[in-house]
Parts: structure tokens; sequence; C-alpha cells
């Protein structure tokens, strides 16, 4: 499924990126690089998703994905699919040619590369608000409930559920998405998740980079990076 990104990028999200402390605006100074950078970023990326709905299953081996020989492992993900029945899985991705273009200006402006690695993660995260509502709209009925996304890496959900998240929505040839042997997603500017539904009210977990326990000493922090993508 094809997604449409909008201009302007959010201004916060690209500021939190680039280090700036919260609250903090971008300098205008770097307006008229931030504008180029952005309009590179739309005319390039090419933002797909695919997704599809399991039934839940609890037994002596925890969160079990429909038959799929799917466990879901970990305190943080039971605690964000409590009172869920089913499962949302997720995936999108901005597509190879971003990679590309994060490659080629890293060999030429150091200041433009990073401008570039903000502006596109920033993408990917807009990408992914909206495949997570167009999944919730296409497999919700009325009267269901949903959390938001949780992806493999938050909290101590592992990071190797990439492997098996992305063959069970045929992602690499759906989307062109696929992870290496060390759960690392390809291309790079690139999210999984998963969404719990319910039939009353739930709230999930905080996910995320603010909200995980492993923040301060996380190695895909120190690499520029987000264990769940982007």
């Amino acid at each position: 499924m094809r997604l449409r990104l909008h201009y302007p990028l959010e201004r916060g999200s690209l500021a939190r990126y680039l280090g700036y402390p919260s609250g903090q605006a971008l300098r205008r100074d770097q307006l008229p690089l931030l504008q180029q950078v952005e309009r590179e970023i739309l005319q390039t990326a090419v933002p797909r998703c695919v997704f599809a709905r399991y039934p839940l299953r609890r037994d002596e081996e925890g969160l079990a994905v429909g038959e799929t020989g799917m466990l879901l492992a970990g305190r943080d993900i039971a605690l964000h699919l409590a009172g869920c029945h089913s499962v949302i899985l997720l995936a999108v991705t901005l597509g190879a040619g971003i990679d590309r273009l994060l490659l080629q200006a890293g060999a030429q402006d150091v200041a433009r590369s990073v401008m570039l690695d903000a502006a596109a993660s920033v993408a990917a995260e807009q990408a992914a608000d909206a495949a997570e509502q167009a999944a919730k709209e296409a497999l919700c009925g009325a009267g269901e409930h949903h959390t938001g996304r949780f992806s493999p890496g938050y909290g101590d959900l592992p990071i190797a559920l990439q492997r098996q998240l992305i063959p069970l929505l045929d992602a690499q040839r759906q989307i062109g998405l696929a992870a290496t042997r060390d759960a690392i997603l390809t291309p790079r500017k690139s999210v999984t998740a998963l969404i719990g539904v319910a039939d009353g009210p739930v709230s999930g977990r905080l996910a995320g980079c603010d909200h995980c326990l492993l923040r301060e000493k996380c190695e895909w922090r120190k690499r520029g990076m987000r264990c769940g993508g982007a």
C-alpha cells in the first residue's frame, strides 16, 4: 500500500533528531538547508506499508501470534497487549532510494548529511503514523479499540523478532523490506510494529526511546539509530 508524506515535516521532531533539548526550536540560519533537504526526502521517498491481523493466544509459553509460531517474549509487550484479543503486525518503509540518498550525502557534506538523516527519520515516523491509521481503519471493526505501536527492540521485546515479522507479512516481496541476520531493517528508514486490538478501552504501554528501559545504555542510540527503525 502506498502512503503519502506531507510538507513540511514536523519541525519539533526534526529538532529532537538533531539533538536539540526538548522544546528548543531550530536556528533560523538552518531553515534554508532544512527546506532543501525536506524537498529531497519527499521527492525521493516511496513510502509503502503492509499489515495483517492475527488472534493472540495465551498459553504456558506466553503470548503467541495465532498459529504462526511467533512468540512475544517480555514483560513490556505483555503489558502493552493486556486486555487485547488480537494483534496487528505492521511494516513500513521509505524505500531504497532514501538509503542511496543518505549514502551519497555522507560522502559529500557532513552538515547536509546530518540534516538529511534527521529529516528521513521524521518522514519514516510520519509514514508509520499513516500506516498505523490505515491498518486500524482496514482491520478493526466498529466498536473495537486498539493500542498504539510497539516495535521489536522496545523495552524487553527482542529485536530479533524482526526476522519473523518480515516473512509473516511477506514484506520483502510486497514493499522491498528485509531484515539482516542482526535484525537490522533494510532499507534503513523503515519501521515494524505491533498494535493490540481489544473489545474495550486499552491504553497499551508507552513505547519509544523516551520510555525504553535500556535508553541510557542503548548501542543503537549511540550510533544515531533506533531499534524499531528510522
